[in-house]
């Protein structure tokens, strides 16, 4: 794969810190800056039914208040040295990135280690952020793709799984946490030995792991880190529809779907490019063409495949006229009908793998782009060298194993639907 910024096992540098932090480093003498990501293995997954929102809430307060900088003095500093920072929590990770000049390096890792290790949630701006946060899950409620994909998540997937609920959480749960609550989540979840740090621009290898060292080596956590588990859903045993009404509505917006697989699962790739095909590829690929561009049956129509740590789901969203429901549900259940029926073409089949190799080769063109393949990388236990051999991997896939994959993994008589919009009833 051609690209400027070669990734190869020779050319990163990854260690571990005898806390437990991993870190890599990926030298790019052509850039005058440093970019950092970091990923913590926490996130929404362990909240529950009262607490949803917790883990989204409690790591966006960190930045609020630390114990060497107020929040009004954080933002100062960052923006009088042109540098960038941001941290949040999804169901699965906790993710924190920042960039700098080269001679901010020391400044930026000194702001990081401020935020994860002592932030102080105080009480003044944790309550405006609350408040931003509630104001946000209020205009989320009245968002119709926002309320098709919540829906259908807690449709798809059991009352007990992660997936069951979104990592904002729901007003009526963040409007009761607690400070402590905050302040309890970061001292349980955030950990060194679940933590990796990746690093990537114009500085050498020894000298960025010694600065980290120093700044992160001392975070430390008592006890046993808990269990970073999502489990797999069952498959879905019937057409589970549910209708949302929202009013004032024009347009009603549809989330189909069922679960599907893990990032590490040996079928991830077939599958990709099978979606890739089916419902992302141009202009949104076989459904695209097919539901929206012929039949004229949505305003958009797309697929994705949510694989991660867990196995998330595989679904169609689409936004259409609330006449046309019904025919456009008929129309995306045809087309997977179709994916699952008979192979791709050989046409369609190249046209997918020459995207995503290229588009892989553009994000490795920025310091941003290397630093989130290599957090992946490290996130899923690829391997250092696993750019060598993604290309490969993808070549090999064939139409007969994007069809085997389609008909594992594809429902037509079991999926979850939910519809948000100008719809007459909730059922």
């Amino acid at each position: 794969m051609a690209n400027s910024l070669p990734i190869t096992p020779e050319t990163i540098t990854r260690a571990t810190l005898d806390n437990g932090l991993v870190v890599l480093v990926k030298d790019n003498p052509n850039n005058a800056s440093v970019t950092l990501r970091g990923r913590i293995r926490a996130g929404g997954l362990y909240d529950t039914d009262k607490t949803s929102g917790l883990a989204h809430f409690a790591t966006a307060a960190l930045q609020r208040g630390t114990r060497k900088r107020t929040f009004q003095k954080l933002n100062d500093e960052l923006d009088q040295n042109g540098m960038s920072f941001g941290i949040g929590a999804g169901m699965e990770t906790i993710g924190f990135s920042g960039k700098a000049l080269v001679e901010d390096f020391d400044r930026l890792l000194d702001i990081v280690a401020d935020v994860l290790l002592h932030p102080t949630f105080p009480r003044v701006e944790t309550e405006k952020l609350r408040n931003e946060l509630l104001t946000d899950l209020r205009e989320a409620d009245q968002d119709t793709q926002h309320v098709a994909y919540r829906e259908f998540r807690a449709a798809c997937f059991p009352a007990t799984h992660p997936y069951h609920r979104l990592s904002d959480g729901r007003a009526e749960t963040v409007k009761r946490l607690t400070l402590k609550a905050l302040a309890d989540f970061h001292a349980r979840y955030f950990r060194p030995e679940v933590a990796a740090l990746v690093v990537v621009g114009d500085v050498r290898a020894s000298q960025a792991i010694e600065k980290i060292e120093r700044k992160l080596g001392k975070w430390k956590v008592k006890g046993a880190a808990q269990a970073h588990v999502i489990p797999n859903a069952p498959k879905l045993k019937q057409i589970l529809r549910k209708e949302i009404p929202l009013a004032g509505k024009t347009q009603a917006d549809i989330v189909l779907g069922y679960p599907a697989l893990s990032r590490t699962d040996p079928d991830f790739y077939a599958l990709s490019l099978g979606d890739l095909i089916f419902g992302r590829l141009g202009l949104y690929g076989r459904l695209g063409a097919e539901v929206r561009d012929k039949q004229g049956l949505a305003y958009y129509v797309f697929s994705s495949v949510e694989a991660n740590l867990g196995a998330g789901p595989w679904a169609v969203r689409a936004g259409v006229n609330p006449n046309n429901l019904d025919r456009a549900v008929e129309g995306i259940v045809a087309e997977i009908k179709r994916l699952r029926s008979a192979p791709v073409t050989q046409d369609e089949l190249s046209e997918a793998r020459d995207f995503v190799t290229g588009s892989l080769a553009l994000r490795l063109e920025t310091n941003e782009g290397v630093a989130a393949t290599l957090g992946d990388v490290e996130l899923f236990g690829l391997g250092l060298d696993y750019l060598q051999r993604y290309p490969n991997i993808i070549r090999a896939i064939t139409p007969e194993q994007i069809l085997a994959v389609a008909q594992k993994y594809a429902q037509v008589e079991n999926y979850a639907l939910a519809i948000a919009g100008p719809v007459n009833s909730a059922q």
